[in-house]
């Protein structure tokens, strides 16, 4: 069963319970920060110099199950940063090989394509 984030947990709980469907609110699995890396610390493992190209990637839909701190910070989850970097990779090594051919967009495990 995945956790909701944390936003969304309280959201939906709340209305359940406002419902009066306690019964369901208890089923509700609570938020558990996984690893999450800040915007500078993303960036680095990507390997570019700003988190604010991590930020736009993150505007562009690369990071799904980011979400922002109460102080407004923004986390990115390690495996959605590890599956990035997985997929800018595979396109530096496509793009060593000389294949230019366009990635297939009708493959939902790749995620969005990389800008």
């Amino acid at each position: 069963m995945t956790a909701l984030p944390k936003p969304l947990y309280d959201e939906v709980r709340s209305a359940l319970v406002d419902a009066g469907r306690q019964d369901l609110a208890k089923k509700l699995v609570p938020f558990r920060p996984r690893k999450a890396l800040t915007s500078g610390q993303a960036a680095a493992a990507l390997g570019v110099s700003s988190p604010n190209t991590v930020k736009n990637w993150l505007e562009a839909g690369q990071f799904p199950g980011a979400y922002q701190t109460a102080g407004g910070h923004w986390r990115f989850p390690a495996e959605e940063v590890e599956a990035v970097k997985a997929r800018m990779d595979a396109l530096v090594e496509r793009n060593r090989r000389g294949d230019h051919t366009p990635p297939d967009l009708d493959d939902e495990d790749d995620g969005p394509p990389l800008l």
